[in-house]
């Protein structure tokens, strides 16, 4: 007797290829045959009557590395067919953690991942793996190794070139997080202190990522008037390293880039003439999401925010910064344009909701000084929105045949919508209203693609052998319902979901079961 078998499907098996009629067997945490499978026994059975089953989504931008760790349900994610989260984003990860890294990187964390409930400890990232299977994950989570990580245990804070022997030391923490599974390194480039870095020392690193086979997921240092040249640089990184390179969220940030996606692609398809092993994931949204300290300058937090709060104290310095500030909130779009998401302290939390200028007009201040204020109490735990991105930049993205898709979704009081919506939209509207892609392509780009790239075995496709991670759904019901005014909508019409065999969802209700698996770069 079989554990589960479908029957009547549209099975659409994660490739690409052309979706057709059939059922599928499934035995304990896998898939033993699929297409025409004649009637046996089953301690379960589905009647699929058409809809739609195909592989879990993967999502190549996580940010639930805390949730992970609390053990929380991950509602927001499970509506939306994700069946595996890719953690450790933007430089900064889970481990290694040391004792002088520590408060740093809770200060870096915490933000975007959320609060940790309980106590932060020095670890490395096979002991982060042992606890986050302990939490028994509803969901499949793999990490990056943060370089941010790297460079605090290494070098802690300051804004410098690393010596021979500190790129030896970061390759070195770097080897024993990759042996002990990280699946690549990712890189932070316009956050501290992984902005200090300069391109030796992300070659350097790329070579020990390349020895091992894995990847560099990278949040480039410039997505706006530096567009090309950050791009060129990781281009440079893949060149002389010769690891695969993978973009973060690709997109023309501000209106003085819009209309450049074509060039931004031009240079992906010249890179990979020249076989250079590079890639792209994008969320499907005309904003943006981090923490309001990215319009600071990076020498400003140089040596961390005690540091920060001396240069505050010394009136040319000061005035600097408030420059540098006010460039910054027009370059991002300006201050209409950008909405604060969540905030940490209690005098600050009814700006959540409220752009910055709403925030200036209402304290009589200027625009910089505003946000100043904010930051000075706030630091990087102030989280906001921009609205920067063009919907035809959007989409001429999405057409690109590299384009996979990550949620970046960042919870709090008043989050992105990408955070409930990002994987039901990307077939609710672009696929069936916008008609960029098929089904079959659409669904391609969010499982076979991105467990391919990183390396995941045997996830990604249905066929016999692989791991049973499904989804089953009407296509027309399966939506997003998510929106800027109304953010905390969750996605609807998911019929089913099997995660490594056993049901996450049940004709559209939650199961508690906790049936992830933390997924190890072999």
């Amino acid at each position: 007797m079989i554990d589960w078998l479908i029957k009547d499907a549209l099975i659409v098996d994660g490739t690409g290829t052309p979706a057709f009629r059939g059922d599928l067997a499934i035995e304990r945490e896998k898939i033993i045959a699929g297409g025409q499978v004649q009637d046996r026994d089953a301690r379960h059975r589905i009647e699929a009557q058409g809809k739609v089953l195909c592989p879990g989504f993967v999502d190549m931008h996580s940010h639930s590395d805390v949730l992970f760790l609390n053990g929380s349900p991950l509602d927001h994610k499970i509506l939306q067919g994700v069946t595996t989260e890719l953690i450790g984003q933007d430089g900064t990860s889970l481990a290694p953690l040391t004792d002088s890294s520590l408060p740093h990187m809770v200060e870096m964390i915490e933000p975007l991942a959320g609060h940790l409930e309980g106590k932060w400890q020095p670890w490395d990232l096979s002991s982060s793996l042992q606890a986050l299977g302990e939490r028994k994950p509803r969901l499949n989570v793999a990490t990056l190794v943060g370089h941010c990580n790297l460079r605090l245990a290494v070098m802690g804070h300051r804004m410098e070139a690393a010596s021979p022997i500190e790129l030896r030391q970061m390759g070195e923490w770097l080897t024993t997080a990759l042996r002990q599974g990280a699946v690549g390194l990712s890189l932070g480039l316009i956050y501290p202190p992984s902005s200090y870095a300069n391109t030796e020392e992300l070659i350097s690193l790329g070579r020990v990522v390349k020895d091992h086979d894995a990847i560099i997921v990278v949040h480039m240092r410039n997505e706006q008037e530096k567009l090309f040249e950050a791009l060129e640089e990781m281009i440079t990184v893949g060149r002389e390293s010769g690891c695969k390179i993978h973009i973060s969220h690709l997109k023309c940030l501000g209106k003085t880039q819009w209309g450049k996606m074509d060039q931004v692609l031009g240079m992906f398809d010249r890179a990979i003439e020249k076989g250079i092993d590079i890639s792209f994931d994008q969320y499907p949204y005309e904003a943006a999401c981090t923490s309001l300290s990215v319009l600071l300058p990076g020498w400003a937090v140089a040596g961390g925010w005690n540091d920060f709060d001396r240069r505050l104290k010394d009136a040319e310095t000061r005035q600097r910064i408030l420059s540098a500030l006010r460039s910054s909130i027009e370059s991002r779009g300006g201050p209409a344009a950008i909405s604060l998401v969540s905030l940490e302290t209690p005098e600050n939390q009814a700006l959540a909701g409220k752009n910055l200028e709403e925030i200036s007009s209402g304290r009589g201040l200027p625009l910089e000084d505003s946000a100043l204020e904010i930051l000075e109490k706030e630091r990087t735990k102030a989280v906001a929105i921009y609205h920067s991105i063009s919907e035809g930049d959007v989409e001429c993205a999405m057409r690109h045949i590299l384009h996979t898709v990550g949620s970046d979704g960042i919870l709090g009081a008043f989050p992105h919508p990408r955070a409930y919506g990002t994987f039901p939209r990307i077939i609710h509207h672009f696929c069936r209203r916008r008609k960029l892609f098929s089904l079959e392509e659409a669904i391609r780009r969010m499982t076979a693609a991105p467990a391919r790239r990183l390396g995941l075995e045997k996830r990604g496709q249905i066929v016999s052998g692989f791991y049973a991670d499904l989804l089953l759904f009407d296509p027309e019901r399966f939506k997003d319902l998510a929106t800027y005014e109304n953010p905390k909508q969750p996605a609807s019409g998911l019929d089913w979901m099997l995660v490594n065999g056993e049901p996450v969802l049940s004709e559209g209700r939650i199961q508690e079961t906790g049936v992830g698996k933390v997924l190890r770069r072999e």
